[in-house]
């Protein structure tokens, strides 16, 4: 079933494709609502899609992505960027709804946010009807609150939402470097369904001779074959999206960051879907999360 909205599809990395004809559907959340600090993440899906014209498209590693028709999921006119109790009324029902018909059409999806609250509505989806996953978790924040600034769904909550849920199997956290002890507490005591990698541990085993292809089979290991990948822009150094909403210094290079993703296809396990948030409003950070996005694209679709 495709969306009740129906309207001629808006270009996406130099394509526009029918929800029939694609395989591959990118969901937008235009949502902060549910931000603590800078705000114009609201603005991101948009401007990622206008800026990923101006990318180019091959990629020796998956070559044909270059012929992957990807769907853009069009939100409500009237969608909200921030309002009270609209979360619950409008942007939860919002991404269920999508992702339900995306599954249920057997199509591999990505959120492309918004803030990191967005992803919830994708994980009640897969929780009811696609249980049995992993969790990849990949932020500068563990993202562990049951509340933050009296907001159940602040953008810093997201996993400790995911980690209620039955039909995920496991959680692993990576690139942690700005949180609360009472988070670190709430670590401890989800161990060993989550698994958290501090990001100071990751640079000193790197610093004592480790090398990141070790660490990276240490953290895939707990997920199982099917994974789900949470990608909060602000696991990456600052200086790639100066303009997120809560940078944090000491962040991952951008080839880390895929060298882990790729090497979860290499593992034999399948990205099934995932989301890309918290990217600042400002054209710099949209062209990085497109570039994120495409490879992930990629990756999702077995393609690479």
């Amino acid at each position: 079933m495709a969306p009740a909205k129906v309207a001629s599809p808006k270009p996406i990395f130099g394509r526009a494709a029918t929800w029939a004809e694609a395989p591959l559907v990118l969901i937008a959340v235009p949502w902060e609502g549910g931000v603590s600090f800078r705000r114009g993440t609201a603005q991101a899906p948009e401007l990622i899609r206008q800026v990923s014209a101006q990318i180019d498209y091959y990629r020796s590693e998956s070559p044909a992505i270059t012929q992957l028709p990807i769907h853009w999921v069009e939100p409500p006119w009237d969608f909200p960027a921030s309002a009270e109790k609209a979360y619950e009324t409008t942007v939860l029902p919002y991404v269920m709804e999508r992702v339900r018909q995306a599954v249920e059409a057997g199509k591999v999806w990505g959120l492309v946010g918004g803030d990191h609250s967005i992803a919830l509505g994708g994980h009640y989806v897969l929780d009811q009807i696609a249980p049995g996953y992993g969790l990849l978790h990949l932020d500068g924040h563990a993202d562990l609150r049951p509340t933050y600034e009296g907001n159940p769904y602040s953008h810093a909550t997201i996993l400790y939402h995911a980690a209620h849920l039955k039909g995920i199997e496991s959680l692993v956290a990576v690139g942690i470097r700005d949180w609360a002890a009472e988070e670190a507490q709430l670590a401890q005591q989800l161990a060993p369904r989550l698994t958290l990698f501090e990001m100071r541990r990751l640079r000193h085993a790197l610093y004592h001779g480790r090398t990141w292809a070790e660490l990276v089979g240490e953290i895939l290991s707990p997920l199982p074959e099917r994974v789900y990948v949470s990608l909060d822009v602000d696991v990456l150094e600052p200086g790639y999206v100066p303009h997120t909403g809560t940078p944090v210094p000491g962040g991952f290079q951008y080839e880390e960051v895929f060298f882990l993703l790729e090497a979860i296809v290499r593992s034999g396990r399948k990205i099934i879907a995932f989301d890309v948030c918290e990217t600042g409003g400002m054209e710099l950070d949209a062209i990085i999360a497109a570039h994120l996005l495409y490879r992930l694209c990629a990756l999702a679709i077995g393609l690479a």
